[in-house]
């Protein structure tokens, strides 16, 4: 049996599930769901894997917010270690519905059970785009996961 198949993305996503309920209400900005396209695991000795992966996204907020239906793609690498913490950065790239691109980086700690995103800017009404905040992942079904997003101030 493969590594890839023992160590997915999924499986870094349930490391982080619980931590979906644990925020306020009041900075959650909506839902976004993800879909493995590819990934590769390498073993690095001492039962310390490296996965790299990619994505497709989707996001969805109020209808009043120019986050709402941004879809797009995401890449990254995460270490995974012996005692199943892991540590992972990557890059997205989303699109609205009008051809703005959105950019941001995410990243999740070795101890942290959710990750934290921060904009980069894009085009058009994402140029300025710097705000950061969490995403928590909710249900995980095969290669798709679906969580809430939010942050104080990183809705509108």
């Amino acid at each position: 049996m493969k590594i890839t198949a023992l160590i997915s993305a999924s499986v870094i996503t349930l490391m982080m599930m619980h931590a979906a309920q644990a925020k306020d209400a009041a900075d959650l900005c909506g839902e976004y769901t993800s879909v493995d396209v590819e990934e590769k695991t390498v073993d690095m000795g001492n039962n310390i894997f490296f996965m790299a992966f990619r994505s497709s996204t989707q996001m969805n907020a109020k209808e009043d917010s120019k986050y709402n239906q941004l879809s797009g793609q995401c890449t990254g690498g995460a270490v995974i270690y012996p005692d199943k913490t892991i540590e992972a950065e990557g890059l997205c790239a989303v699109e609205d519905v009008s051809g703005d691109v959105l950019t941001y980086a995410f990243t999740q700690g070795r101890q942290d059970k959710q990750g934290k995103f921060q904009r980069k800017g894009g085009t058009g009404k994402f140029a300025n785009a710097k705000d950061t905040g969490w995403y928590a992942p909710v249900s995980l079904s095969g290669d798709m996961t679906k969580g809430n997003w939010g942050g104080k101030g990183a809705c509108k």
